[in-house]
């Protein structure tokens, strides 16, 4: 019985020929002993015969599918393939070699076999035989596939180069620019325009580092380069480039003593340049405290950065560390919610780990770097 299956479009095979060449080309495929599988195909592309390996291949029954539509068989990405190999076959009226199909099998990842397809006569319209890809194939396959992703990581890398040179040289100008200023007009300037003038610099420092700490992951295909790294030094340089942010919010640091971790200071510097921005950018408008703390961890050791403001709910604390995720709600805090994904690749491509546990007054954020 022929299962209720879709049809081809179009109908192939026509009026019996008498046998000749294309027959014996018939019997040749379908006595193959080199071959896995084989089966028929009957005029509206049913199965009218079907053995060899089938079970052994793709863990089905050759006899289970007589009657069933090809299309039952071949994976669905691959329909149109197997359309136009059938059209070819009964067209041009010769063998169709080589054809590699997603076959449908017993379990849930399609298995690749190498058809060859030929035009038969009545019930057997179109022969087919195939054998399941060999060892070598598959390895040769996943070879050239590494090849290929090896070549987009050089031409990533290069464009890489190329965008962070075209985002560095407005920045160093915009940095070098505000110094050179601030020297010439020494005497001219007030106060107030000096702190500006300071705060375009930093500012301008600040998105160099993250450019280059961005750069320098991009490039480290085997690794990133690991060195003894004082953390206290690098919260020191980060603490001092936020100050003006941190006096206008009134805001207070205590950090305790800092280890020194096996890292790269740029990229602890990024992180927890990030960190500490995002305290004083969601901590409360006036006043607030931040708490720096360390302790020894399994892993090496543990770096928190603790601010006042309102707890993250259970559902954000994994989707925050996300590209473009920002905290539900808050609008006030311009930003493009990359900064903490930033931190999570930073933090990963070191070899650590790193999270949020909110409580009643605020959030501690913390990541694991391994000890020096």
């Amino acid at each position: 019985m022929r299962t209720a299956m879709a049809a081809l479009p179009h109908q192939f095979g026509g009026a019996a020929r008498p046998i000749g060449q294309q027959d014996v080309a018939r019997d040749k495929l379908l006595s193959s002993l080199s071959r896995e599988l084989r089966f028929c195909l009957d005029g509206a592309g049913y199965l009218s015969l079907a053995d060899g390996a089938w079970h052994a291949t793709l863990g089905l029954e050759a006899r289970a599918l007589l009657g069933a539509h090809w299309t039952t068989v071949v994976a669905p990405a691959d329909h149109g393939a197997m359309r136009a190999a059938i059209e070819r076959a009964v067209t041009l009226d010769e063998p169709q070699d080589e054809l590699e199909l997603r076959m449908a099998s017993a379990g849930d990842t399609p298995v690749r076999v190498r058809w060859t397809l030929a035009p038969g006569t009545g019930s057997c319209a179109i022969v087919a035989v195939g054998q399941r890809r060999s060892r070598a194939d598959e390895v040769d396959e996943l070879q050239r596939r590494v090849e290929e992703l090896e070549e987009h990581s050089r031409a990533m890398e290069g464009f890489a180069a190329i965008a962070a040179h075209q985002l560095s040289e407005p920045l160093i100008v915009a940095e070098s620019g505000a110094i050179l200023i601030a020297e010439e007009l020494d005497g001219a300037l007030d106060a107030d325009l000096r702190a500006r003038l300071d705060g375009i610099g930093r500012r301008a420092a600040r998105a160099r580092q993250v450019v280059d700490a961005l750069l320098l992951d991009a490039r480290a295909r085997n690794g990133i380069e690991v060195a003894p790294v004082d953390t206290a030094t690098v919260v020191a340089q980060v603490l001092e480039d936020l100050a003006p942010r941190m006096r206008e919010r009134e805001m207070i640091v205590d950090a305790g003593p800092l280890p020194t971790v096996l890292a790269e200071r740029r990229l602890v510097s990024v992180v927890y340049e990030n960190l500490l921005s995002n305290a004083i950018k969601y901590g409360p408008r006036d006043g607030g405290r931040i708490d720096l703390r360390s302790e020894r961890h399994e892993h090496g050791w543990r770096l928190s950065v603790t601010s006042e403001g309102a707890p993250l709910a259970a559902r954000d604390r994994t989707r925050i560390f996300e590209p473009f995720r920002r905290v539900p709600g808050e609008r006030r805090a311009p930003g493009s919610g990359l900064g903490l994904a930033i931190c999570a690749r930073l933090v990963e491509r070191l070899g650590g780990s790193i999270g949020v546990d909110p409580d009643a007054d605020g959030n501690t954020f913390w990541f694991v770097l391994p000890a020096a």
